[in-house]
């Protein structure tokens, strides 16, 4: 048996300190409550954000070590960096629509606040149009392998990557009383113009 065209989506625990970071997207939607709608018909988006602040520099750390270790598995090798980063919170039924990332390479998420029921981020197979029109009626059952979406589960502290050109969508916080928060960002070739 051979095994082609896997899609690596990279998962670790963090153990750094949220609560700076989302006291300043807390403050950052009051000085500006309408934000910017990209994938996210609903629910609040920041414009993008400027890494190099305080406030960023534990997690940007983080976030590059893990991505080496995520580039390694792949193989990848370039020069890289953090090319845009933003906030997003979502209060009941938010969610955002299937999307794709582009001018980068690899994308990701660190997940500040998820409280229960507040969505699981959806991965579409890029062959997903071919699996619902035909396999969907024959599957035994539904793996990572064959199935047209996976849905991960994530909590407080967890960061992805993946591949920026793999479509992904959020589902709808169901939680009545707590937002789901999350800072998003793209990593970009560094000699690439």
């Amino acid at each position: 048996m051979n095994t082609i065209f896997s899609v690596n989506i990279y998962k670790e625990q963090l153990n750094i300190k949220n609560k700076p970071l989302i006291n300043y997207l807390l403050k950052l939607k009051k000085q500006d409550s309408k934000g910017r709608n990209i994938s996210n018909p609903t629910g609040w988006q920041s414009f993008d954000l400027n890494v190099g602040q305080n406030v960023f520099l534990e997690l940007a750390k983080e976030i590059e070590t893990n991505f080496v270790k995520y580039i390694n598995s792949i193989p990848l090798y370039n020069k890289f960096f953090i090319s845009s980063m933003w906030g997003n919170i979502n209060g009941y039924k938010d969610y955002n629509l299937p999307h794709a990332h582009g001018n980068s390479v690899i994308s990701g998420v660190y997940y500040l606040k998820i409280p229960s029921e507040s969505g699981r981020v959806c991965f579409y197979n890029p062959a997903h149009e071919g699996i619902d029109y035909l396999w969907e009626y024959c599957l035994k059952e539904f793996t990572p392998q064959n199935s047209s979406s996976w849905k991960i589960d994530v909590k407080d502290g967890d960061l992805l990557l993946f591949p920026s050109w793999l479509k992904h969508a959020v589902e709808p916080n169901l939680n009545k009383k707590e937002h789901r928060m999350s800072l998003a960002f793209n990593i970009s070739i560094a000699n690439v113009k």
